[in-house]
C-alpha cells in the first residue's frame, strides 16, 4: 500500500472546547515530511517527543510555541491513512466542531486524496507492555492483527461500565470516529476553574446529567468508543501504529502516552 496525502489544501473553523475561542486551521499536501503543524512560523512535529500536556487534552509544543487538543484531528488522519501533512494553525487550538473526528474526515474527503510513490511501512509489537497508575491500566501485546478492547467505568448510570472492542474488521469511520467527547454536568466548575472546558457545549460534547444525557447519544456506548477515537489520536503520534492487541481500563491521555513511551523506549 503507498503513502497518502491531501490533493488539496483545506480550511476549518470553529470554537475550540478548551478555550472557547474560534481558530482556523489550513492542512497543505505534503509528499514528505510526516504530520507537523505550524504556528506563528515554529515547526511542531506530531510525534510522542513534542507532547507537553495530557490533562484531559493532548497539547504538543516546541521552541515556545504549543498547538492544543490534537487527538481528534489526528485520529480523523488515522481514519483516512494520511502520511504526510502540515497543518497551520491561527490560534490556539484545533476546533472542536462536533466533538468528534467525524467532520475532518469529511473535509478531508472532499478535498481528495493524492496516492504517493512510496510504500507505506508497517511494524508489529515484538514484546508485551503494561503501565498501571491509581486504578487505571493499559497493556500492549503482540498480535498479527490490530485490536483495542477499552473499557470505562465512572459513577453514574450510564457509565458503571462501557466496553467496546476494535479490530481490523471494524469501520473507524461509522462506529469510531463519529463518537464525542463526553462529560458529566458535575465536572463543569471544575474543568473551568482549570481553564477547561470553556468551550463545551451540547454542540460539541455529549453531556451527562444525574440520571441520563442531555443531548441524544449517537451510539448508547458513544463514551467508551470515543475513548478509543482518543486512543488512535495519540498513537498517531508514533507511526506507523504497531499493529499489536491493546487493553485499557479507565485510561486517558496521560495512560496512553505513558504506554506509547513505554514502547518507544524498547521497539525498533
Amino acid at each position: 500500500m503507498k503513502e497518502k496525502t491531501l490533493k488539496d489544501s483545506v480550511r476549518i473553523s470553529g470554537v475550540g472546547v478548551h478555550t472557547g475561542e474560534i481558530s482556523t486551521i489550513y492542512c497543505h499536501p505534503e509528499e514528505d515530511g510526516g504530520i507537523r503543524f505550524i504556528k506563528e512560523g515554529t515547526l511542531i512535529p506530531a510525534t510522542v517527543g513534542s507532547v507537553l500536556e495530557t490533562n484531559r487534552v493532548i497539547a504538543l509544543s516546541c521552541s515556545g510555541e504549543t498547538v492544543y487538543t490534537v487527538e481528534h484531528l489526528l485520529a480523523a488522519l488515522f481514519s483516512c491513512g494520511i502520511d504526510h501533512l502540515t497543518i497551520e494553525v491561527k490560534g490556539k487550538e484545533i476546533p472542536a466542531l462536533d466533538g468528534s473526528a467525524f467532520p475532518f474526515i469529511k473535509a478531508m474527503e472532499a478535498a481528495g486524496f493524492l496516492t504517493l510513490s512510496k510504500e507505506k511501512s508497517e511494524r508489529h509489537l515484538q514484546n508485551s507492555y503494561s503501565v498501571e497508575k491509581s486504578g487505571c491500566f493499559a497493556q500492549a501485546r503482540p498480535s498479527d492483527t490490530l485490536e483495542v478492547c477499552y473499557i470505562i467505568s465512572y459513577d453514574h448510570p450510564l457509565l458503571s461500565h462501557q466496553e467496546y472492542r476494535y479490530n481490523g474488521n471494524s469501520d473507524f469511520k461509522m462506529e469510531i470516529a463519529r463518537a464525542r467527547t463526553y462529560g458529566l454536568l458535575s465536572w463543569k466548575k471544575e474543568l473551568q476553574s482549570k481553564g477547561l472546558a470553556l468551550g463545551a457545549s451540547s454542540n460539541n460534547t455529549l453531556i451527562y446529567d444525574e440520571k441520563g444525557t442531555l443531548n441524544e447519544p449517537r451510539f448508547r456506548d458513544e463514551a467508551v468508543r470515543h475513548k478509543v477515537l482518543d486512543f488512535f489520536g495519540d498513537f498517531y503520534l508514533f507511526r506507523p501504529i504497531f499493529i499489536g492487541s491493546y487493553f485499557i481500563s479507565r485510561g486517558g491521555h496521560r495512560l496512553h502516552i505513558e504506554l506509547l513511551k513505554r514502547i518507544k523506549r524498547s521497539e525498533p
